[in-house]
């Protein structure tokens, strides 16, 4: 079930509901959420997207790209 929020700023997407079992902070702009089941990745928190996001190394690039192109979020 994949679920979008966003905020001034910020953009949550959740590919599944799952509970977080732990996250990875590629940068001080992107963190990736995993499952409890190593490896899976279950959502990103985008942050200080007015200034556009990297989408290299995000899991699920093509979805995550699609969704910011709908929300009007420069790709780079």
């Amino acid at each position: 079930m994949l679920k979008i929020l966003k905020d001034d700023d910020s953009v949550l997407i959740e590919f599944e509901s799952a509970t977080a079992g732990y996250a990875e902070e590629l940068d001080d702009d992107r963190i990736v959420d995993y499952s409890l089941n190593p490896g899976k990745p279950i959502g990103v928190c985008l942050h200080n997207v007015d200034d556009g996001v990297k989408i290299k190394g995000l899991p699920n690039e093509d979805l995550v790209r699609s969704i910011l192109n709908a929300l009007d979020v420069e790709c780079r």
